[in-house]
């Protein structure tokens, strides 16, 4: 019997993404969907048994994400299995494939359900094609920033399927899964030989020169390959970026990670690429009771021989800050009025306690006594403040008036040495200078000044009924 070859148009979407598509799949799974697209199209039938298991195997899914949800009321069980086909796709419909865009759909519901503790994502599959894998990836990293999202592989988290699932709160690994293949593949199907052997040529004619390279009857070389690699780094990249901020590691360790390769069980845990190694079935546990409320105490009975909960007066005692003991006798007629006055009783000595706290704390800051902070030493602190530059500026005339008195008028050396310190010091250290200053002048003139036309000569007295200048109060000098 000669078997009719069907036209690829029937799927033009499958076909154009199968010969010439971008994948973040396994290698053997992608020849694996080549070979079984190229078997449709030379007119072959998949045959009844294989239809049966691959429904069957879709079932079996189905029926385990149910009995997982039924363990754990309170937790969406979300199921990533099979190839990841974009929407629309006929394996998704035929081959229990899955839609990227319809997952995110069930895992950004699950994250508003109010009704939802906590997300478990059990994941078996090998990836599949690019498109749509980055709405899935965003959905789980946005679930997991509002609530506890762990993804298991479940047997299989490889390159899309990893690259969906890495953001989430928590990886865990069954012990003989497989995780990583991280990249991404191109496929590309040159038919020029086979156009040449039916006597046909194809002839491409472009708005631009690098508008839709790489079609099927155009040979993978030259620029065609140089535009392809460049894609198909760029999406590795994005694949990457992804990984790192998923998983919260640098763009360099998640880019050591993009090799390919596969690690199992253990070994991925080693890698970096997931948190632990464990099954569903605890993590289901895990989750259902982190979500259970904590169990109601029981009523504990009193000794006796009925062993029956009495009723009766009820005698409480209270301790304060400072260790006293009130005592509340719940029997008595003036009871509430009781209770009500200790609490302001409490309540206004820990009020005052604070207030004390507070007044030692900002007088211990200043660097004075706790009674010294008065409205006019507040007061004071205002108006320094407010007038800082001018206090500084006095404070550096004192010190210059000062250092002439002691070092004398011809000693610019350190004089400029008193300034240049002056200059550089703090208003606390200007206000010490000024303290230093004045000592050493206490020392060297006793009696009296020196004279103010002989600043180098032996200290001689002088009377001076003139009113002392002013000076200004120091901060924190109450």
């Amino acid at each position: 019997m000669t078997r009719k070859a069907r036209s690829p148009a029937r799927l033009s979407g499958l076909t154009a993404l199968i010969a010439n598509g971008k994948w973040a799949i396994r290698g053997d799974q992608l020849r694996d969907i080549v070979t079984g697209f190229g078997v449709y199209l030379r007119g072959a039938s998949a045959g009844e048994t294989l239809l049966a298991e691959v429904r069957e195997a879709r079932a079996r899914h189905a029926e385990a994400i149910t009995a997982a949800q039924e363990q754990a009321p309170g937790v969406a069980v979300l199921g990533l299995h099979g190839t990841i086909f974009p929407r629309g796709s006929l394996m998704v419909d035929l081959c229990g494939a899955i839609d990227p865009h319809t997952f995110a759909a069930q895992v950004r519901e699950a994250a508003q359900d109010p009704g939802v503790a906590s997300i478990v994502l059990d994941v078996d599959s090998g990836g599949g094609a690019v498109a749509g894998v980055d709405v899935a990836a965003q959905a789980v990293r946005e679930a997991a920033a509002t609530k506890r999202v762990t993804a298991v592989a479940n047997t299989l988290m490889c390159s899309a399927a990893y690259w969906i699932a890495c953001g989430a709160s928590e990886i865990v690994v069954t012990p003989a899964a497989e995780v990583g293949s991280i990249g991404v593949i191109g496929t590309h199907t040159d038919e020029t030989a086979a156009l040449e052997g039916e006597g046909l040529k194809v002839t491409y004619v472009r708005s631009a020169e690098r508008k839709a390279l790489g079609q099927p009857a155009e040979a993978m070389n030259g620029v065609v390959l140089d535009q392809w690699q460049s894609e198909v780094d760029r999406l590795r990249d994005a694949f990457v970026a992804d990984i790192a901020l998923g998983r919260d590691v640098s763009v360099a360790t998640a880019r050591k990670w993009a090799t390919g390769d596969v690690w199992f069980g253990q070994e991925a845990m080693d890698q970096g690429l997931v948190d632990s190694v464990g099954n569903l079935a605890g993590v289901l546990a895990d989750h259902l009771a982190a979500a259970s409320p904590p169990p109601s105490s029981p009523v504990r009975p009193v000794k006796g021989a009925d062993a029956t909960p009495q009723e009766g007066p009820v005698l409480l005692e209270l301790k304060d800050r400072t260790g006293k003991t009130h005592a509340l006798d719940t029997d008595a007629e003036n009871a509430q009025a009781r209770a009500q006055a200790t609490f302001t009783a409490v309540e206004s000595a820990a009020y005052d306690a604070g207030g004390q706290a507070q007044q030692e704390a900002v007088a211990s800051a200043l660097g004075v006594e706790p009674g010294a902070l008065t409205p006019a030493a507040l007061a004071t602190l205002r108006a320094q403040a407010a007038d800082g530059a001018a206090y500084r500026a006095d404070l550096e005339g004192q010190v210059s008036r000062l250092a002439v008195t002691v070092y004398g008028a011809e000693n610019t050396a350190a004089l400029a040495r008193v300034g240049r310190l002056a200059k550089a010091a703090t208003v606390e250290d200007l206000r010490g200078l000024v303290d230093d200053l004045t000592a050493q002048q206490a020392s060297r003139f006793p009696g009296g000044r020196l004279s103010a036309g002989d600043l180098g000569a032996p200290p001689t007295e002088q009377k001076d009924d003139r009113p002392s200048p002013k000076t200004p109060a120091r901060a924190f000098d109450f």
